[in-house]
């Protein structure tokens, strides 16, 4: 997410919950390539968490200041058949910063 009129940027991530109170312990991320650059240069963006569940839904909030390189787990890439081969992902390790996320909605 960008915004055009400051140019703050952040992830965006949403998952369908059972119980919009509880951060789950860990989430998709997107390209590990580009998440790995970025940490390396010491940029983290922050993270709102979208819990969604039928028509309700909660908003979390991380901040980047809380966000370490052990939160992020790089996925194994994807195998020779996948139709984008060598892909890789990554998950977000959420359990140990739960308590650092604020419900803004």
């Amino acid at each position: 997410m960008i915004c055009d009129f400051c140019g703050f940027l952040a992830q965006v991530k949403s998952i369908a919950s059972r119980d919009l109170q509880k951060i789950p312990d860990t989430i998709l991320g997107a390209a590990w390539s580009v998440q790995k650059a970025r940490m390396d240069s010491g940029i983290y963006f922050p993270l709102f968490l979208v819990l969604m569940n039928g028509r309700n839904s909660a908003i979390y909030y991380l901040s980047a200041d809380t966000q370490k390189p052990e939160m992020f787990k790089p996925r194994n890439p994807l195998g020779v058949n996948a139709r984008r081969a060598g892909w890789q992902g990554f998950l977000y390790l959420l359990k140990d910063v739960k308590t650092a996320f604020v419900r803004v909605c």
